[in-house]
């Protein structure tokens, strides 16, 4: 089985769970192989962790008391915390700038319809990423 594929049956369980229904379940898995590439154990510099690349006071909101590292936490997590942020700005590319910026300096610019270039480089190319590996998902890749 490919690292892409190991975790689809859980992103699809959340996925429906949180009321994404269809395909659109390929935008989390895009999401994840953008944050950790499928790395349960992954760690980022600056404090990150899991698949989803939670900050700790992130996860202490959206974790529900559980390890961070555990697989099912980590996806059942950012299933719920992306559909609180799709119903606070509507858009995925914009639930997934707040993801990474943030969702009070999403908030300030994204009804602005030049938003999308005022958001910093780093998350303006995750948005770019997670696009190109959900294109490839829908395009069975």
């Amino acid at each position: 089985m490919r690292k892409d594929n190991r975790y689809d049956s859980l992103i699809q369980y959340y996925a429906e769970e949180n009321g994404f229904h269809g395909k659109e379940w390929f935008w989390l898995k895009a999401q994840i192989k953008a944050e950790s590439a499928f790395n349960p154990t992954a760690k980022s510099g600056v404090g990150a962790k899991g698949l989803g690349q939670f900050m700790p006071p992130t996860w202490g909101e959206w974790g529900r008391g559980q390890d961070v590292f555990n697989p099912e936490a980590n996806i059942e997590a950012q299933a719920r915390y992306m559909k609180w942020l799709l119903g606070r700005v509507t858009t995925w590319d914009c639930a997934f700038a707040a993801y990474n910026w943030g969702i009070g300096n999403v908030l300030k610019v994204w009804q602005n319809s030049n938003w999308k270039n005022t958001l910093p480089k780093e998350t303006k190319d995750y948005i770019v990423r997670i696009n190109q590996y959900h294109e490839e998902y829908l395009n069975g890749n």
